[in-house]
């Protein structure tokens, strides 16, 4: 199940999303090597989008070609040639991968699929007229998170302590406090009730 989150797409604009997605169309380590057993065709040159890809079916044609006219030793030293060619590929078929993939986040993503500004944005504000007011906003910011100081309550305003919504929460020590005095009285109402 480790991988079973890659297999969700929730099609939204978030991270996670962005990341399937890459996930998606990035090439894959087992398929490129795979794809090397078909190097007579040059499979995973094409299959990395590699510069020269028709080299190896071009090559593998004039082997072929060869060893069927001509006699056998021939076509041998363009057959070596061809086997070294796909065995140094082999040797950088990593780095390719690596190369192609990190090309992938790069250009498909991050530049060509970024989102679009909204309808009426026009930069950054330079002009006087053109800056909101935002020095009053930031004031006023400012002064709430003063006032709230580490969830104390602002000294020019006191401020009520409970549940309700606008109230400040209730430490967990007071929180005891208050289960203890509920049970105490809860304990002394039936005490004095008569059986």
């Amino acid at each position: 199940m480790p991988e079973a989150w890659e297999k969700l797409d929730l099609h939204g604009a978030g991270l996670q999303s962005l990341q399937i997605r890459l996930r998606k169309l990035q090439k894959k380590p087992l398929w490129t090597y795979l794809s090397w057993l078909g190097f007579p065709l040059g499979l995973h040159r094409f299959y990395l989008h590699r510069r020269l890809a028709w080299l190896f079916p071009a090559a593998s044609a004039i082997v072929l070609a060869l060893a069927l006219l001509a006699p056998w030793y021939v076509a041998l030293v363009p057959g070596l040639v061809l086997a070294l060619a796909a065995l140094l590929d082999l040797w950088r078929l990593s780095a390719w991968l690596g190369e192609y993939n990190k090309e992938m986040r790069k250009k498909a993503w991050f530049t060509q699929n970024a989102p679009a500004a909204p309808k009426d944005y026009r930069g950054r504000a330079d002009t006087v007229e053109d800056t909101p007011d935002y020095q009053s906003e930031l004031e006023g910011y400012r002064r709430v998170k003063e006032s709230e100081r580490a969830g104390h309550p602002a000294a020019a305003e006191p401020q009520r302590k409970g549940f309700a919504p606008g109230q400040r929460r209730l430490s967990f020590a007071e929180q005891e406090k208050l289960l203890a005095e509920l049970t105490k009285k809860k304990s002394e109402k039936d005490s004095d009730t008569p059986v």
